[in-house]
């Protein structure tokens, strides 16, 4: 999860089934903005999509517990560095290999010329 942290999570529960405005079943998200981490929400699978209709009611109460919205806050911000950091070793694994196999095929070409003159 990248981004302004204000991804969700989808998914659904049939407990207390809710339809969006374009009378399909409304999912439960998830949000993970700094105000509302962790908190549940109603909203319409189409969010995303030019005709969804932007339903959204709260599913969960608010709890006011401010030291687990702070924990939830520092937890995802530490993946969303940690996920920075994996996908910045990952690019420099491709570029040493490509390094790697370029002076292999170097060397291979010297050895070739070595065994032609030598």
């Amino acid at each position: 999860m990248q981004g302004d942290g204000s991804g969700s999570l989808r998914r659904r529960e049939n407990s207390a089934r809710k339809l969006c405005f374009c009378r399909l079943d409304a999912e439960i998200r998830q949000a993970w903005t700094d105000k509302n981490p962790g908190r549940r929400f109603y909203g319409c699978p189409r969010y995303k999509e030019k005709n969804g209709c932007n339903y959204f009611k709260w599913f969960d109460v608010e709890d006011g517990t401010e030291w687990q919205k702070m924990a939830l806050i520092e937890a995802r911000d530490e993946i969303q560095e940690k996920s920075r950091v994996i996908e910045q070793l990952n690019q420099t694994i491709a570029e040493l290999t490509i390094t790697l196999e370029r002076i292999q095929q170097e060397e291979e070409i010297v050895r070739d010329f070595q065994n032609l003159y030598v």
